[in-house]
């Protein structure tokens, strides 16, 4: 047992090495970290009109940095409103308000954009190495099983450091576009809504690492993986209206806790129950999702 999981740690680490020297991956983590930046930049510009506005109406000087009004703000019942939304209806608005908006706001961007990180680095993992045979010297160390969780844990290594630059980044910016946020309360944040977005993430990426299973092309595999994921939201969509007390409603219902989308939620609950189970839930899904691929990969004449 401990040879196995040493294994699966050094797959891990071998498939973090490999994806941050690929050019692709490198230029899709730029993509991350500037998606993270501007949606930075636009917090603060949005925050700075919305203090402007308020000054104006008050008839007091405007800053030059935004972030002096933000505790009038935070009562402000449009912005209660809109956290409630996108945290979703059993969230604990009041709760998570406590935190700093930034990055609450950089939070639920990582969420939306790390799913297509790990889902593009997947992709292409088991692919590639198959295509170029490449997978022949893993083989000579380990089994197959052990490559296969090696680098679904090593796609989580991915999200943690591209979950890092991300809130570095933002950060640096919110500590200098900005004054109000404390340093710490603002560090602390983040990394927990970046610990947060990496294991909802981590289905994706299982996801993807089953595609990558099934076919042999690197770019096949990433525009297979990534319309199932399109559809995911439809077929939650689906099942929700299907759902009921009956069997079929309740089958369907069931059929709603596979889909890695609907897990959204409860990665915003102040509840550390409710947070454990949706981590546990996101784990399980992972491993399932890659299953389904290692059918195909274990019989695969390498």
């Amino acid at each position: 047992m401990r040879r196995f999981a040493a294994d699966v740690w050094w797959v891990a680490v071998y498939e973090l090495g490999e994806a941050v020297r690929t050019r692709l991956f490198q230029l899709v983590l730029l993509l991350y970290v500037g998606g993270i930046a501007g949606s930075t930049w636009f917090f603060v510009k949005l925050l700075q009109g919305a203090e402007e506005s308020a000054a104006s109406t008050l008839g007091v000087p405007g800053t030059e940095r935004p972030g002096a009004m933000m505790g009038t703000f935070l009562q402000n019942a449009e912005l209660i409103a809109f956290v409630g939304r996108f945290a979703g209806p059993a969230a604990n608005v009041p709760e998570l308000l406590k935190e700093p908006l930034l990055g609450l706001f950089i939070g639920m961007v990582s969420m939306a954009l790390l799913p297509a990180v790990l889902t593009f680095s997947a992709s292409g993992s088991i692919a590639a190495e198959v295509k170029s045979r490449s997978i022949r010297y893993l083989l000579c160390r380990t089994g197959r099983l052990q490559i296969g969780l090696g680098k679904l844990a090593g796609q989580l290594l991915i999200a943690l450091v591209a979950t890092a630059l991300g809130g570095a980044v933002c950060w640096g910016m919110g500590m200098t576009l900005m004054i109000g946020n404390p340093p710490t309360d603002l560090a602390l944040s983040l990394l927990e809504r970046s610990a947060r977005a990496s294991i909802w993430a981590l289905p994706f990426a299982g996801l993807g690492l089953a595609a990558s299973q099934w076919i042999p092309s690197p770019n096949g595999a990433r525009v297979v993986a990534g319309s199932v994921i399109f559809a995911m939201p439809l077929a939650a969509f689906w099942l929700h209206l299907k759902s009921g007390t009956d069997l079929l409603g309740r089958l369907a219902d069931l059929a709603g806790m596979f889909i890695a989308t609907t897990a959204w939620t409860d990665f915003w609950s102040t509840d550390p129950s409710v947070f454990a189970a949706a981590a546990v839930r996101s784990v399980v899904l992972a491993v399932v999702y890659y299953s389904l691929g290692h059918v195909i990969f274990a019989r695969r004449n390498l």
